[in-house]
């Protein structure tokens, strides 16, 4: 399959560790690029890791997904960048998608006002499987809140609250919610 993916590897110089972003863009879904985090995002090297991003997205790609699965750190200023790139995708009415979060990250999302902000995955898979079923017409759908039963929009799968009880609601691509 290396004929169907272009890949790309750049360096990130970071005092005391090495950060790794790869990207690689698949033929099964145009326009939409995972990248792959190794290392820390830190203040110290967030202008390369944003000038990595826009290299990113001089492609022209409406979707990124963001795997987060083997990065060490993400400090408060990453995640500015995270809403920063996911704003430049949605000007492309596209998005970004962050998948593999570890449970620090998802407190500092929660800490920092983010959570159900942005559209999220378990994993890479995931995240492109949602993006196929937003896109090939599943969501947006509605469904009743299964914790308080009230009337509540999906745009896209992934974890989001009712604005109503405040639960956790999960979205799966194939348009299944649950608690959680």
């Amino acid at each position: 399959m290396p004929s169907g993916l272009l890949s790309r590897i750049q360096k990130i110089s970071q005092p005391g560790s090495d950060a790794l972003i790869s990207s690689q863009i698949s033929t099964d879904f145009p326009g939409c690029i995972v990248a792959h985090f190794v290392g820390a995002v830190t203040e110290a090297n967030l202008d390369i890791v944003a000038q990595s991003f826009d290299s990113i997205l001089s492609e022209g790609i409406r979707y990124l997904v963001v795997d987060f699965s083997t990065i060490e750190d993400i400090g408060p200023a990453g995640m500015g960048l995270m809403l920063a790139l996911r704003q430049k995708l949605r000007d492309r009415h596209g998005d970004l998608v962050l998948c593999g979060m570890r449970p620090r990250m998802e407190r500092m999302q929660r800490i920092l006002g983010l959570e159900g902000y942005f559209t999220t995955a378990a994993d890479a898979q995931s995240a492109l499987t949602g993006l196929k079923f937003a896109i090939n017409g599943i969501y947006p759908l509605s469904v009743q809140c299964p914790a308080c039963n009230s009337l509540i929009d999906i745009e896209k799968p992934g974890r989001g609250r009712c604005q109503t009880c405040e639960a956790v609601i999960t979205a799966f691509p194939d348009g299944t919610i649950t608690l959680g």
